[in-house]
């Protein structure tokens, strides 16, 4: 979809002298005059200058005011006025002077003005103007002309016409080449615009040697402001473009933020200099770069934070409709739509509609994008009419970007419509649509090619969307049969695996196709079903161990999901042929490696990620053998080459399983059915989807029972907006019963009770499941399920019944930041740029109960407590570890769509750029957090979004791999005061020696005992849940034996002293 901002900037150049005071130096008077908004003096300077140049008949010396009238203007007045001085000036230096020179140079000046406020097409006009008047010029040289081609170029390029874009940059690199006095500065450009060319051209690998030739070139110029942060800082923002899309995104970051950096060292040093204007551009170029990389990081929120801060600094610079701004509202636009804040995106996108409609110049591309993500949004709201309107809207600005050729952008659009289509009764246009792919890749690469199996593929799932299950399927064997034939005309092995790992979704849509029409399907034909379909996850799990490019992990996940659902379906069909327990084992095990496989995922687009116990160096070996096999396989190398390093691969994995296991089994281990072995003392209740059906496993003294369930999903999303509805809720509460307990309760007739959610489930609280119809919160007391069970939760069925065998000896350690206004003055206090300001730092609302709390806790059993300024992430990972109970009262954010970034907000430290308060679930992997309880009682600051909770699972699990046995959660925004005396009262029952189930089940029966009024609500006490061990904690008391000790010591001696006296007495 959204590209990164590419920064190409047009040429302008003055010449050095006139008598006394140089052009530079006058000129330099009034930018500074403008940039300072010092208008008066700007005013007069002008007119002392251009009154000069006009008595002296110097008109080319004029024609470089031209733009600074339409500058002086825009700030008088407004944009309008502006354009109609600089316009005057332009005329009056045309009516004045015939000499094709000035015209030239009046031209190009003019140029600049346009640029500034946005119109491109004009600006485009005047530089084709002035490339006439080049060729008039008698003693031209090839330069001359090249500046304005390469001029021509950047300005295309902004109008989204990359062909012809293209053509200009060649074109100017032809007359830079022919000219020996070509300027250092005119070369610099070119390799710049070279990577910008190659860039639009989806060819990364040339991109980046063009513009890392550009950093290089930049050492052999003088060593100046402009060289060493503006020109460095425009290579700088490009190059993160690059390192953005091939998955290097720690570098992309770095990288970005330096151009950054340079940017705005540049504009405070150049407070005169024409550049000025351009550095801004550049500093918003990163800016929107940064964004588009956390993005694709897959943290949308601080990508929010980066877009909506750029906008307004924009909004700030340019005049409203500029095309500046309006790319920002697209990019804004587009991030709300993957929050899935979906009004919100229709407010930014329709208003960058309205702007683009309101400019005389055409952006086809900016258009086709922005329809595109409406047609996404309205399909993911069901609104399928709107969807094929934006669908068709977006196809037909595609068209008038790609006249001749479909780049990777189109061709992906096509596939995706094409597939909207064929579900939603378009049949024409979705097979036109994939038509169109299959006839251009067969017309560029041929369809015997990779790029020709990808349409084979697209035409066959819309043939199979369309239920032509027979098509669908002779197309899915062409795809199998173009593959084959590609690999006998290989004579590498490289080529051939490559090959290979394309294969997956052939076997899917060649066995989906074929089942559809097996009315009767025996055991034998499903069997040999399922063995194609489980090598197709293995090349699946192989190649997904390779990359770490987020869109090519997209894509592999989501063909991972899809076929695993598919393999589901099929053990669940054998199982209830056959009724062999085998087959459930099976079912098991494959939705426990989808679980994995989503968490292994997102972990693997990290680079930044650590484990606690693995040498750093370990890990890093790892991704760099993974890099060199990613780039043999995605640009090709010798067998040689491909068997060295797949050797050392298995080399690497071998040293992993050994020396560490658990990292081993977190990252790349399979799950075998044979290793879930639940406990016999276990009643375990498994859920789980297969498609849409919901499937109850219940297990119990080791024997499996499976169960379908008649679920309907909306009734957990209605929960939210019922909590004060007494009689409402309770109706939903007891169909939830009937629907996710009721057919199995008779036979679970034990107190503890674990449960393995699935999907939305994650998001529920069963605790609030009534057996009954109740009409007040009171009768929670006594029909709901936590009166009757104790409740525990677990993410996965593989993990979770291990417990450490580690003795832990110190009791407790809290870590209580509160929050307090005093804190948040403090650290308003040290910013001092407005892009690194966190505004969710500022909102967070205090915590005294939670301190409360901790304070007394840490009497209770004799631990430690860290609050406010001290709760500090440093003070976290040197204190949290071995501790029987970890207790962080914070704020937290879950992020349901990137679980990776779900985070715990601690105090900030002295530095306000660096956001080091947020700890992220990905780094709590690198932490020693052995326990035996977490208590992760943090308020949530996110919206709650009804994903697959897998925020929690992703947390859970992060915490689990740290060494914590257990953890104590909530799965909603939960009141700071209610889920204190919750905690309060957990604590109470822990040290006690209860287990911490129950203790958990008693504490939230003494706060309804107690609670009153709309505190009663199950928003205020049910959303705490409890994940992992159950036990309890031995010695959690402080130890006062010492004080037996020492008191039975004094009595024993005083006994021994007055025996001893009362003998001599006798």
């Amino acid at each position: 979809m959204k590209k990164s901002a590419i920064i190409g900037f047009v040429s302008i150049f003055l010449p050095l002298y006139i008598f006394g005071q140089t052009i530079d130096e006058r000129l330099a008077e009034v930018q500074k005059a403008v940039n300072e908004e010092n208008l008066d003096r700007a005013v007069k300077l002008f007119d002392t200058h251009t009154n000069h140049y006009i008595n002296n008949s110097d008109y080319l010396n004029l024609s470089y005011f031209v733009p600074f009238a339409g500058f002086i203007g825009n700030k008088q007045k407004d944009m309008q006025y502006g354009m109609e001085k600089m316009t005057y000036w332009l005329d009056f230096v045309s009516e004045k002077s015939q000499d094709p020179r000035v015209l030239r140079q009046a031209h190009l000046e003019s140029h600049r003005y346009y640029l500034f406020v946005g119109k491109i097409k004009l600006a485009y006009d005047a530089n084709s103007m002035a490339l006439n008047f080049t060729f008039q010029i008698p003693d031209h040289t090839p330069s001359e002309w090249a500046i304005i081609e390469r001029n021509l170029g950047v300005l295309a390029t902004r109008l989204d016409n990359f062909d012809l874009a293209r053509a200009h940059t060649l074109k100017a690199l032809e007359g830079f080449d022919n000219d020996p006095n070509t300027s250092s500065e005119s070369r610099f450009n070119i390799l710049n615009d070279l990577g910008v060319s190659y860039w639009y051209a989806s060819i990364w690998d040339s991109a980046e040697y063009y513009w890392k030739k550009g950093i290089a070139y930049l050492e052999l110029l003088e060593n100046n402001p402009t060289n060493r942060l503006y020109r460095r800082a425009m290579i700088e923002g490009n190059l993160a473009a690059v390192y953005e899309v091939k998955g290097k995104l720690d570098e992309s970051v770095k990288m970005v933020k330096s151009s950054i950096i340079n940017s705005k060292a540049f504009v405070e040093q150049a407070i005169d200099d024409p550049k000025r204007d351009r550095a801004m551009f550049s500093i918003f170029y990163s800016s929107m770069n940064l964004g588009i990389t956390y993005k694709s990081m897959g943290n949308y929120l601080q990508a929010l934070h980066i877009h909506e801060h750029t906008l307004k600094e924009k909004e700030k610079y340019f005049a409203a409709g500029h095309p500046e701004i309006t790319e920002s509202l697209i990019l804004i636009g587009q991030v709300h739509n993957y929050l899935m804040n979906y009004g919100e995106a229709k407010k930014y996108l329709y208003r960058a509609i309205d702007d683009l409609n309101a400019t005389d110049e055409k952006f086809p591309l900016r258009l086709a994008d922005i329809y595109y993500t409406l047609a996404l949004i309205a399909e993911s709201e069901k609104e399928i009419d709107s969807a094929k309107e934006y669908y068709y809207t977006s196809m037909q600005y595609f068209q008038q970007t790609n006249n001749q050729s479909l780049d990777l952008v189109y061709l992906d659009f096509l596939g995706h419509a094409a597939d909207f289509f064929s579900l939603h009764g378009e049949p024409e246009i979705a097979q036109k649509l994939s038509k169109i792919g299959y006839d251009y890749t067969m017309k560029i690469n041929g369809i015997k090619s990779l790029p020709g199996f990808q349409q084979v593929i697209n035409r066959s799932r819309v043939y199979y969307n369309l239920e032509k299950y027979s098509l669908a399927k002779s197309t899915a064997e062409e795809g199998m049969a173009i593959l084959e034939t590609l690999l006998e005309s290989v004579n590498n092995l490289t080529d051939s695996v490559r090959i290979e790992y394309e294969k997956p979704m052939a076997f899917l849509l060649k066995w989906k196709s074929d089942y559809q029409t097996n009315t009767e399907p025996s055991v034998n034909y499903l069997e040999s079903m399922l063995s194609e379909l489980r090598f197709a996850l293995q090349l699946l799990e192989k190649r997904k161990a390779m990359l770490s490019d987020s869109g090519d992990l997209g894509v592999l996940l989501s063909q991972n999901q899809e076929i695993i659902n598919f393999v589901k379906r099929i053990e669940l069909e054998l199982y209830e042929k056959t009724g062999d327990q085998r087959y459930l084992s099976q079912l098991i095990a494959i939705h426990e490696s989808s679980v994995y496989s989503k968490i292994r995922a997102q972990l693997n687009q990290q680079r930044q990620v650590r484990f606690s116990g693995v040498p750093e160096s370990i890990i890093e070996e790892g991704s760099m053998i993974r890099d060199e096999l990613g780039y043999i396989l995605a640009e090709g190398g010798d067998m040689e080459d491909f068997i060295e390093i797949s050797s050392k691969w298995e080399e690497h994995l071998k040293l992993l399983k050994s020396k560490y296991p658990a990292y081993y089994q977190t990252r790349y281990g399979d799950i075998d059915e044979g290793e879930l072995d639940f406990p016999i003392e276990k009643q375990v209740v498994r859920y789980l989807f297969v498609g849409e059906d919901l499937k109850a496993i219940v297990i119990k003294n080791g024997k499996m029972k499976l169960y379908s369930l008649n679920f309907n999903p909306e009734l957990v999303k209605k929960l939210s907006s019922l909590w004060h509805d007494q009689k409402a809720l309770g109706a939903v509460t007891h169909q939830l019963y009937q629907q996710l307990w009721q057919p199995f309760a008779k036979n679970l007739n034990e107190p503890s009770v674990l449960i393995i959610p699935d999907g939305i489930l994650f998001n529920l609280s069963f605790d609030l499941l009534t057996d009954r119809e109740i009409k007040t919160y009171e009768e929670l007391l006594l029909h709901s399920l936590i009166v009757k069970h104790d409740i525990s939760y677990q993410f996965s069925s593989w993990l979770g019944f291990t417990k450490s065998s580690k003795e832990i000896r110190a009791n407790y350690v809290a870590f209580t930041p509160g929050f307090l206004d005093n804190m948040k003055e403090n650290y308003l206090k040290s910013v001092n740029d407005t892009l690194s300001l966190d505004k969710v730092y500022l909102s967070l609302l205090p915590q005294p109960f939670t301190i409360n709390v901790a304070s007394k806790a840490a009497k209770t059993f004799g631990g430690n407590i860290f609050a406010y300024h001290k709760s500090t992430t440093k003070t976290f990972r040197e204190k949290a570890a071995k501790n029987k109970i970890i207790h962080i009262g914070t704020h937290a954010e879950s992020n349901n769509l990137s679980p990776v970034f779900s985070k715990l907000i601690f105090a900030k430290n002295d530095d306000p750029f660096e956001e080091d308060n947020a700890l992220y679930a990905y780094q709590i992997y690198n932490i020693d957090l052995q326990s035996n309880l977490t208590l992760l009682t943090a308020c949530e600051t996110g919206k709650p979004v009804f994903q697959p909770g897998e925020g929690m699972v992703s947390l859970s699990h992060a915490f689990q791999y740290a060494g914590s046995e257990s953890l104590l959660t909530s799965l909603w925004k939960v009141d700071e005061k209610s889920s204190m005396e919750i905690t309060d009262y957990f604590l109470e029952f822990l040290s006690e020696g209860m287990a911490k189930d129950k203790a958990l089940k008693e504490a939230k029966l003494k706060y309804l005992s107690t609670a009153k009024g709309r505190t009663l609500s199950p928003q205020y006490w049910a959303g705490l849940v409890l994940i992992g061990d159950v036990g309890p904690i031995p010695d959690l008391r402080k130890n006062h034996n010492w004080i037996y000790w020492i008191l039975g010591l004094f009595l024993l001696l005083s006994f021994t002293f007055l025996l001893r006296k009362k003998r001599s007495q006798f």
